[in-house]
Protein backbone atom coordinates (compact mmCIF):
# COMPACT_ATOMS: atom_id res chain seq x y z
CA UNK A 1 0.00 0.00 0.00
CA UNK A 2 1.23 3.33 -0.34
CA UNK A 3 1.05 5.24 2.34
CA UNK A 4 -0.68 8.64 2.21
CA UNK A 5 -2.11 11.04 4.15
CA UNK A 6 -6.49 10.48 5.57
CA UNK A 7 -8.47 13.49 7.11
CA UNK A 8 -12.04 12.86 9.18
CA UNK A 9 -14.74 15.30 10.49
CA UNK A 10 -16.99 14.11 12.58
CA UNK A 11 -20.21 15.30 14.81
CA UNK A 12 -20.75 14.60 18.35
CA UNK A 13 -23.84 14.57 20.63
CA UNK A 14 -22.89 13.91 24.51
CA UNK A 15 -24.37 13.20 27.36
CA UNK A 16 -23.57 13.48 30.31
CA UNK A 17 -24.72 12.55 34.18
CA UNK A 18 -24.53 15.42 37.16
CA UNK A 19 -24.29 14.83 41.03
CA UNK A 20 -27.93 16.08 41.00
CA UNK A 21 -29.06 13.06 38.97
CA UNK A 22 -28.19 10.40 41.97
CA UNK A 23 -27.16 7.91 39.30
CA UNK A 24 -24.65 5.31 41.68
CA UNK A 25 -23.29 3.92 38.03
CA UNK A 26 -22.14 7.72 37.08
CA UNK A 27 -20.60 8.19 40.27
CA UNK A 28 -18.14 5.17 40.73
CA UNK A 29 -17.07 6.28 36.97
CA UNK A 30 -16.45 9.96 38.17
CA UNK A 31 -19.36 11.21 36.02
CA UNK A 32 -18.15 10.17 32.38
CA UNK A 33 -19.92 11.26 29.07
CA UNK A 34 -21.76 9.28 26.39
CA UNK A 35 -21.60 10.30 22.60
CA UNK A 36 -23.25 9.53 19.48
CA UNK A 37 -20.45 9.85 17.14
CA UNK A 38 -20.67 10.39 13.50
CA UNK A 39 -17.60 10.54 11.26
CA UNK A 40 -16.55 10.86 7.76
CA UNK A 41 -12.78 9.45 6.54
CA UNK A 42 -11.23 10.41 3.73
CA UNK A 43 -8.94 7.79 2.99
CA UNK A 44 -8.98 6.82 -0.78
CA UNK A 45 -5.86 8.69 -1.49
CA UNK A 46 -4.62 5.21 0.09
CA UNK A 47 -3.67 3.49 -2.91
CA UNK A 48 -3.01 -0.35 -3.35
CA UNK A 49 -1.37 -2.77 -5.33
CA UNK A 50 -0.07 -6.37 -5.89
CA UNK A 51 3.09 -6.24 -8.29
CA UNK A 52 5.07 -9.11 -9.97
CA UNK A 53 7.23 -9.80 -7.29
CA UNK A 54 4.30 -9.78 -4.29
CA UNK A 55 5.17 -12.47 -1.79
CA UNK A 56 2.61 -14.32 -2.57
CA UNK A 57 3.69 -14.26 -6.39
CA UNK A 58 7.34 -14.71 -6.41
CA UNK A 59 7.86 -18.38 -7.05
CA UNK A 60 5.11 -18.36 -8.90
CA UNK A 61 4.24 -18.06 -12.84
CA UNK A 62 2.52 -15.64 -14.78
CA UNK A 63 -0.45 -17.99 -14.62
CA UNK A 64 -1.55 -17.74 -11.24
CA UNK A 65 -1.70 -13.94 -11.49
CA UNK A 66 -2.85 -10.74 -13.07
CA UNK A 67 -1.87 -7.89 -12.54
CA UNK A 68 -4.29 -4.97 -12.79
CA UNK A 69 -4.10 -2.04 -15.15
CA UNK A 70 -5.59 0.24 -12.54
CA UNK A 71 -4.89 1.47 -9.37
CA UNK A 72 -7.00 0.47 -5.78
CA UNK A 73 -8.18 2.70 -3.65
CA UNK A 74 -9.51 2.11 -0.49
CA UNK A 75 -12.02 4.33 -0.09
CA UNK A 76 -13.94 6.37 2.02
CA UNK A 77 -15.70 6.10 5.00
CA UNK A 78 -18.28 7.00 7.24
CA UNK A 79 -18.74 5.57 10.69
CA UNK A 80 -21.43 6.16 13.17
CA UNK A 81 -20.97 5.10 16.73
CA UNK A 82 -21.35 5.63 20.37
CA UNK A 83 -18.35 6.82 22.44
CA UNK A 84 -18.14 5.94 26.16
CA UNK A 85 -15.23 8.74 27.55
CA UNK A 86 -14.02 8.29 31.05
CA UNK A 87 -12.18 10.99 32.92
CA UNK A 88 -8.73 10.04 34.34
CA UNK A 89 -7.92 13.69 35.48
CA UNK A 90 -9.90 17.21 36.07
CA UNK A 91 -8.50 20.00 36.52
CA UNK A 92 -9.32 23.90 36.69
CA UNK A 93 -8.10 24.04 33.04
CA UNK A 94 -7.00 20.58 32.08
CA UNK A 95 -9.20 17.47 31.50
CA UNK A 96 -7.65 14.30 30.66
CA UNK A 97 -9.84 10.87 29.42
CA UNK A 98 -9.68 7.64 27.82
CA UNK A 99 -12.50 6.37 25.73
CA UNK A 100 -14.06 3.05 24.30
CA UNK A 101 -16.10 3.88 20.92
CA UNK A 102 -18.34 1.03 19.30
CA UNK A 103 -20.39 1.01 16.13
CA UNK A 104 -21.02 0.57 12.95
CA UNK A 105 -19.61 1.42 9.43
CA UNK A 106 -20.00 1.92 5.80
CA UNK A 107 -17.22 2.03 3.15
CA UNK A 108 -17.37 3.24 -0.36
CA UNK A 109 -15.27 0.72 -1.87
CA UNK A 110 -14.68 -3.15 -1.26
CA UNK A 111 -13.30 -6.44 -3.11
CA UNK A 112 -14.51 -6.52 -6.11
CA UNK A 113 -12.65 -8.46 -9.35
CA UNK A 114 -13.59 -6.47 -12.21
CA UNK A 115 -12.83 -2.90 -10.42
CA UNK A 116 -10.82 -3.38 -7.27
CA UNK A 117 -8.99 -6.29 -7.20
CA UNK A 118 -6.19 -5.16 -5.05
CA UNK A 119 -8.37 -4.48 -2.30
CA UNK A 120 -7.54 -7.41 0.05
CA UNK A 121 -8.21 -5.89 3.32
CA UNK A 122 -12.40 -4.72 2.80
CA UNK A 123 -14.83 -7.31 1.82
CA UNK A 124 -18.17 -5.78 2.45
CA UNK A 125 -19.79 -2.52 2.56
CA UNK A 126 -21.17 -2.68 5.80
CA UNK A 127 -18.85 -3.28 8.64
CA UNK A 128 -18.28 -3.07 12.44
CA UNK A 129 -16.34 0.28 13.90
CA UNK A 130 -13.95 -0.88 17.29
CA UNK A 131 -11.63 2.08 18.52
CA UNK A 132 -10.21 4.38 21.13
CA UNK A 133 -9.19 7.60 21.83
CA UNK A 134 -6.47 9.35 24.88
CA UNK A 135 -7.22 12.80 24.84
CA UNK A 136 -6.34 16.36 26.36
CA UNK A 137 -8.19 19.24 26.51
CA UNK A 138 -7.52 22.78 27.69
CA UNK A 139 -10.42 25.11 29.15
CA UNK A 140 -9.75 28.51 27.98
CA UNK A 141 -12.66 29.61 28.96
CA UNK A 142 -15.64 28.51 31.75
CA UNK A 143 -17.76 26.25 29.40
CA UNK A 144 -14.99 26.07 26.33
CA UNK A 145 -12.25 24.25 25.31
CA UNK A 146 -9.70 23.29 22.64
CA UNK A 147 -9.31 19.22 22.87
CA UNK A 148 -6.38 17.58 21.14
CA UNK A 149 -6.22 13.41 21.11
CA UNK A 150 -4.95 10.52 19.38
CA UNK A 151 -7.69 8.15 17.87
CA UNK A 152 -7.01 5.02 16.58
CA UNK A 153 -10.17 3.14 14.34
CA UNK A 154 -10.49 -0.24 13.53
CA UNK A 155 -13.54 -1.22 10.35
CA UNK A 156 -13.95 -5.08 9.62
CA UNK A 157 -16.85 -7.07 8.66
CA UNK A 158 -16.47 -9.55 11.59
CA UNK A 159 -15.29 -12.56 9.37
CA UNK A 160 -18.81 -12.24 7.23
CA UNK A 161 -17.17 -11.80 4.33
CA UNK A 162 -13.62 -12.15 2.91
CA UNK A 163 -11.26 -10.65 2.12
CA UNK A 164 -11.02 -8.89 5.93
CA UNK A 165 -7.93 -8.19 6.67
CA UNK A 166 -9.07 -4.66 8.12
CA UNK A 167 -8.56 -1.34 7.74
CA UNK A 168 -6.87 0.51 11.24
CA UNK A 169 -6.13 3.95 11.45
CA UNK A 170 -4.21 5.95 13.83
CA UNK A 171 -4.15 9.65 13.86
CA UNK A 172 -4.66 12.95 15.74
CA UNK A 173 -7.87 14.96 15.74
CA UNK A 174 -8.01 18.39 16.79
CA UNK A 175 -11.67 20.45 17.91
CA UNK A 176 -13.32 23.14 19.88
CA UNK A 177 -15.51 21.25 23.42
CA UNK A 178 -18.65 23.19 24.41
CA UNK A 179 -19.51 21.71 27.79
CA UNK A 180 -21.62 23.93 30.17
CA UNK A 181 -21.80 21.36 32.91
CA UNK A 182 -17.90 21.25 33.79
CA UNK A 183 -17.88 23.34 36.70
CA UNK A 184 -20.26 21.44 38.41
CA UNK A 185 -18.33 18.26 37.65
CA UNK A 186 -15.23 19.51 38.89
CA UNK A 187 -16.32 21.75 42.03
CA UNK A 188 -18.84 18.35 42.79
CA UNK A 189 -21.36 20.77 44.21
CA UNK A 190 -24.06 18.89 46.07
CA UNK A 191 -22.01 15.53 45.52
CA UNK A 192 -24.60 12.31 45.63
CA UNK A 193 -23.00 9.54 47.85
CA UNK A 194 -24.42 6.03 46.66
CA UNK A 195 -24.87 3.43 48.75
CA UNK A 196 -22.22 0.78 49.50
CA UNK A 197 -21.84 -2.36 47.37
CA UNK A 198 -20.50 -5.24 48.79
CA UNK A 199 -18.43 -7.46 46.17
CA UNK A 200 -19.07 -11.42 45.16
CA UNK A 201 -18.42 -14.21 43.37
CA UNK A 202 -20.25 -15.62 40.24
CA UNK A 203 -20.71 -18.47 37.72
CA UNK A 204 -20.60 -16.82 34.53
CA UNK A 205 -22.19 -19.54 31.66
CA UNK A 206 -22.25 -18.28 28.28
CA UNK A 207 -23.56 -19.82 24.89
CA UNK A 208 -23.05 -18.43 21.85
CA UNK A 209 -24.15 -19.22 17.48
CA UNK A 210 -22.40 -17.74 15.07
CA UNK A 211 -21.05 -17.01 11.38
CA UNK A 212 -17.69 -16.84 9.87
CA UNK A 213 -15.83 -17.21 6.42
CA UNK A 214 -12.45 -19.17 5.81
CA UNK A 215 -9.27 -17.06 4.89
CA UNK A 216 -8.14 -20.38 3.66
CA UNK A 217 -11.14 -19.75 0.51
CA UNK A 218 -9.17 -16.19 0.30
CA UNK A 219 -5.99 -17.53 0.24
CA UNK A 220 -6.72 -20.77 -2.49
CA UNK A 221 -8.70 -18.68 -4.91
CA UNK A 222 -6.25 -15.58 -5.02
CA UNK A 223 -2.71 -17.18 -4.87
CA UNK A 224 -3.49 -20.63 -5.69
CA UNK A 225 -5.32 -20.88 -8.28
CA UNK A 226 -4.13 -20.68 -12.19
CA UNK A 227 -6.32 -18.01 -14.18
CA UNK A 228 -7.89 -20.50 -16.34
CA UNK A 229 -9.60 -21.95 -13.11
CA UNK A 230 -13.57 -21.35 -12.53
CA UNK A 231 -12.23 -20.20 -8.97
CA UNK A 232 -9.88 -17.51 -9.98
CA UNK A 233 -10.16 -14.31 -8.26
CA UNK A 234 -13.89 -15.34 -7.01
CA UNK A 235 -15.63 -12.98 -4.57
CA UNK A 236 -18.31 -14.98 -2.80
CA UNK A 237 -17.19 -17.71 -0.31
CA UNK A 238 -19.42 -20.00 2.25
CA UNK A 239 -20.54 -18.55 5.28
CA UNK A 240 -20.02 -21.68 7.88
CA UNK A 241 -21.41 -21.91 11.69
CA UNK A 242 -19.81 -21.56 14.63
CA UNK A 243 -21.01 -22.64 18.33
CA UNK A 244 -19.26 -21.67 21.16
CA UNK A 245 -19.76 -22.44 25.68
CA UNK A 246 -17.67 -20.17 27.80
CA UNK A 247 -17.78 -20.70 31.85
CA UNK A 248 -16.33 -18.55 34.23
CA UNK A 249 -15.90 -17.82 37.46
CA UNK A 250 -15.78 -13.59 37.68
CA UNK A 251 -15.20 -11.71 41.01
CA UNK A 252 -17.32 -8.59 40.79
CA UNK A 253 -15.41 -6.21 43.25
CA UNK A 254 -17.40 -3.43 42.28
CA UNK A 255 -20.37 -2.12 41.27
CA UNK A 256 -19.09 -0.85 37.85
CA UNK A 257 -16.14 -4.00 37.30
CA UNK A 258 -15.75 -7.86 37.33
CA UNK A 259 -12.55 -9.67 36.37
CA UNK A 260 -12.29 -13.57 36.32
CA UNK A 261 -11.27 -16.33 34.06
CA UNK A 262 -12.56 -20.18 32.40
CA UNK A 263 -12.73 -22.15 30.04
CA UNK A 264 -14.15 -21.18 26.21
CA UNK A 265 -14.81 -23.90 23.74
CA UNK A 266 -15.53 -23.41 20.12
CA UNK A 267 -16.95 -25.67 17.88
CA UNK A 268 -16.90 -24.66 14.05
CA UNK A 269 -18.59 -26.71 11.28
CA UNK A 270 -15.60 -25.74 8.64
CA UNK A 271 -13.16 -28.44 9.38
CA UNK A 272 -14.08 -30.86 6.65
CA UNK A 273 -14.07 -28.03 3.93
CA UNK A 274 -10.63 -26.60 5.23
CA UNK A 275 -9.31 -30.70 5.18
CA UNK A 276 -10.54 -30.82 1.64
CA UNK A 277 -8.49 -27.62 0.81
CA UNK A 278 -5.54 -29.08 2.29
CA UNK A 279 -6.27 -32.33 0.56
CA UNK A 280 -6.24 -30.62 -2.72
CA UNK A 281 -2.85 -28.97 -2.36
CA UNK A 282 -1.33 -32.40 -1.22
CA UNK A 283 -1.01 -31.30 2.54
CA UNK A 284 -1.21 -33.67 5.39
CA UNK A 285 -2.36 -32.60 8.04
CA UNK A 286 -4.83 -32.67 11.38
CA UNK A 287 -8.09 -31.25 10.92
CA UNK A 288 -10.96 -30.85 14.47
CA UNK A 289 -13.58 -29.39 14.36
CA UNK A 290 -13.14 -28.40 18.42
CA UNK A 291 -10.66 -25.82 20.06
CA UNK A 292 -10.69 -25.48 23.82
CA UNK A 293 -9.37 -22.30 25.36
CA UNK A 294 -8.27 -20.97 29.30
CA UNK A 295 -9.21 -17.29 29.17
CA UNK A 296 -8.91 -14.37 31.44
CA UNK A 297 -11.95 -11.85 31.06
CA UNK A 298 -13.10 -8.76 32.40
CA UNK A 299 -16.29 -6.91 32.50
CA UNK A 300 -17.27 -2.93 32.95
CA UNK A 301 -21.02 -2.47 34.04
CA UNK A 302 -22.86 0.68 33.51
CA UNK A 303 -26.93 -0.39 34.51
CA UNK A 304 -28.15 -2.46 32.31
CA UNK A 305 -25.27 -2.39 29.59
CA UNK A 306 -21.99 -4.42 29.96
CA UNK A 307 -18.95 -4.93 27.99
CA UNK A 308 -17.43 -7.75 27.79
CA UNK A 309 -13.26 -8.34 27.18
CA UNK A 310 -11.94 -11.55 27.50
CA UNK A 311 -8.22 -12.52 26.10
CA UNK A 312 -7.63 -16.10 25.78
CA UNK A 313 -4.63 -19.26 25.02
CA UNK A 314 -5.67 -22.46 23.05
CA UNK A 315 -4.85 -25.27 24.87
CA UNK A 316 -6.55 -27.34 21.29
CA UNK A 317 -6.78 -26.65 18.33
CA UNK A 318 -6.54 -28.21 15.14
CA UNK A 319 -7.78 -26.39 11.99
CA UNK A 320 -5.61 -27.04 9.40
CA UNK A 321 -2.22 -25.96 7.83
CA UNK A 322 -2.54 -22.57 7.02
CA UNK A 323 -4.31 -21.65 10.68
CA UNK A 324 -1.34 -23.28 11.71
CA UNK A 325 1.27 -21.14 9.89
CA UNK A 326 -0.67 -18.17 10.25
CA UNK A 327 -2.92 -17.96 13.42
CA UNK A 328 -1.59 -16.86 16.78
CA UNK A 329 -1.90 -19.37 20.06
CA UNK A 330 -3.75 -16.74 21.58
CA UNK A 331 -6.62 -14.87 21.01
CA UNK A 332 -8.84 -12.33 22.02
CA UNK A 333 -12.58 -11.21 22.58
CA UNK A 334 -14.92 -7.82 22.97
CA UNK A 335 -18.85 -7.55 23.29
CA UNK A 336 -21.93 -5.89 24.00
CA UNK A 337 -24.17 -7.21 26.25
CA UNK A 338 -27.77 -5.82 27.40
CA UNK A 339 -28.96 -7.21 31.22
CA UNK A 340 -33.02 -8.45 30.98
CA UNK A 341 -34.16 -7.87 34.73
CA UNK A 342 -37.27 -9.64 33.90
CA UNK A 343 -35.38 -12.61 32.94
CA UNK A 344 -33.67 -13.10 36.10
CA UNK A 345 -30.69 -11.20 35.01
CA UNK A 346 -29.66 -13.41 31.92
CA UNK A 347 -28.08 -11.51 29.07
CA UNK A 348 -27.91 -11.28 25.47
CA UNK A 349 -25.41 -9.72 23.23
CA UNK A 350 -23.16 -10.06 20.26
CA UNK A 351 -19.24 -10.85 20.34
CA UNK A 352 -16.40 -10.39 18.04
CA UNK A 353 -13.48 -12.99 18.44
CA UNK A 354 -9.94 -12.31 16.72
CA UNK A 355 -6.82 -12.81 16.89
CA UNK A 356 -5.09 -9.36 17.04
CA UNK A 357 -7.18 -7.40 14.73
CA UNK A 358 -8.32 -9.88 12.14
CA UNK A 359 -11.88 -11.13 12.63
CA UNK A 360 -12.13 -14.94 13.40
CA UNK A 361 -16.46 -14.92 14.20
CA UNK A 362 -18.97 -13.10 14.60
CA UNK A 363 -21.88 -14.62 17.39
CA UNK A 364 -24.97 -14.26 19.49
CA UNK A 365 -24.22 -14.74 23.18
CA UNK A 366 -26.47 -15.34 25.72
CA UNK A 367 -25.40 -15.64 29.22
CA UNK A 368 -26.62 -16.90 32.58
CA UNK A 369 -24.84 -15.76 35.77
CA UNK A 370 -25.09 -17.29 38.94
CA UNK A 371 -23.94 -15.30 41.66
CA UNK A 372 -22.34 -17.90 44.84
CA UNK A 373 -22.53 -15.10 47.80
CA UNK A 374 -24.92 -12.49 49.17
Amino acid sequence: MKDKAVYAASFKFTHVSLPSDNDAYAHDFHYPTFSIVGRFCKNDGATMYRSADYPHWNDKSDDYYELAPYNTHLGNSFAIYGAFSYPLYRGNRWELAVSANLGFAYSATKYDRQTSVDNDMIGAHLLFYAGGTVSATYRFAPSWGIKGAIDYWHISNGSTRQPNRSANILGPTLGVVYYPYYEQLFRQTGTFTPSAFHPYFYLNFKGGVGVQTRTEDWDRTQYKLTKDHPDFRREDFTLFSVASVQTDIMYRYARIGAFGAGVDVQYCSCYSHIRDIDKEFGIDTSHNPWAVAFDLKHTFFYGNVSLALGAGVYLFRQMGDFSRRNDPFYFNRIGVHYTIPKLHHLTAGIEVKAHLTKADFTELVISCPLRLNR
